[in-house]
């Protein structure tokens, strides 16, 4: 009997104990994390990117992103990464409240300041710093508070960024199709190439039936036949000139090179000339140093001078008469 109320006080403690807990208000600080205020990517209008180096602002004009003052035109993909983690910020765990913060690179001379608007209204201030150990999350403060959280996904990989890795760095873009001259200038020499398009000769087809629908056997409209021509009315090797025409459509420099303009140089390597919906040009300069491991170049497409590796110049700079088809149709044939 007495062991029966043993058990039975044992059984009653343990239920006032677990009530007592659930009820309770226990010191929860650690675990109570601030709100983030929603805000969809689309309605992002204004970001700026702040830390000891010096800082970086971007306003969206219309449906592009440009930064400012210079309003140089954003590299698009590093944009919408960072909308897309202003826009899922979550924090996720309180981790410090000892406002010692070198241990989390949140110090200020190594914090990144983030603070993004949706118009006037401030929808996002955030201190970034290191990648916590998980790799998927990051040590952040909320504005100047003083605690430390983690933060869902790897913000620095996004805002890790200066002016110059934010720039565009596409400086020729053009559709193949609309291709229809190339004039290239080397050593004072030009060379105009010109496509030529030629109708196929048109296939023999069984007689159209009488209700007018085509016959069953008719031969699908071939493409037209296109040739590359010199104005000397030689012709070019058309894997050669798809091959040029393709590195020049998509065209990324390295750098800009700040306070120069295409004004300033005059010592020209070669320069083309691309005519299609209207002309696009790039210039390449010779190298100032013979150790150099690029050439500065100028585009109708930006007023900036930039950088291309060799590797991007050699193919470029190549004598043009090597795009010339070698064999010679005009020879007699045995």
């Amino acid at each position: 009997m007495k062991l029966k109320k043993e058990y039975i006080f044992i059984a009653l403690a343990i239920v006032l104990l677990v009530g007592y807990l659930s009820v309770r208000e226990t010191d929860r600080t650690e675990y109570r994390l601030p709100a983030i205020t929603k805000v969809a990517a689309s309605e992002i209008t204004r970001i700026e990117i702040a830390r000891q180096e010096g800082s970086v602002a971007l306003e969206k004009k219309e449906s592009t992103w440009r930064i400012q003052p210079q309003a140089y035109p954003a590299d698009s993909g590093k944009v919408t990464a960072m909308l897309d983690d202003l826009e899922k910020l979550s924090l996720t765990a309180l981790v410090s409240e000892s406002k010692s913060y070198s241990r989390y690179d949140l110090e200020p001379d190594k914090a990144i300041r983030v603070k993004a608007w949706a118009g006037d209204e401030l929808k996002r201030d955030i201190q970034i710093g290191k990648t916590a150990p998980t790799f998927q999350h990051t040590f952040v403060r909320i504005g100047e508070a003083p605690e430390v959280y983690h933060a869902q996904q790897n913000l620095k990989t996004a805002f890790d960024q200066t002016a110059d890795k934010l720039r565009d760095k596409t400086i020729l873009a053009f559709n193949l199709e609309e291709v229809t001259e190339i004039a290239i200038t080397k050593e004072g020499k030009q060379t105009v190439i010109r496509k030529s398009e030629t109708a196929p000769p048109p296939t023999a087809s069984a007689a159209a039936p009488a209700d007018g629908a085509p016959p069953a056997d008719a031969a699908a409209v071939k493409p037209a036949e296109v040739q590359w021509l010199t104005d000397q009315g030689k012709p070019a090797d058309l894997s050669k000139m798809n091959r040029l025409l393709s590195s020049l459509s998509r065209l990324s420099c390295e750098s800009y090179l700040e306070g120069k303009s295409a004004a300033d140089f005059s010592n020209q390597v070669s320069s083309f000339v691309i005519k299609g919906k209207k002309d696009y040009t790039l210039t390449l300069y010779a190298k100032t140093d013979k150790d150099a491991t690029n050439y500065l170049a100028s585009s109708s497409e930006t007023g900036s001078v930039f950088t291309l590796s060799d590797r991007q110049v050699e193919p470029l700079i190549a004598d043009p008469e090597s795009l010339i088809n070698d064999n010679d149709t005009d020879s007699p044939k045995s």
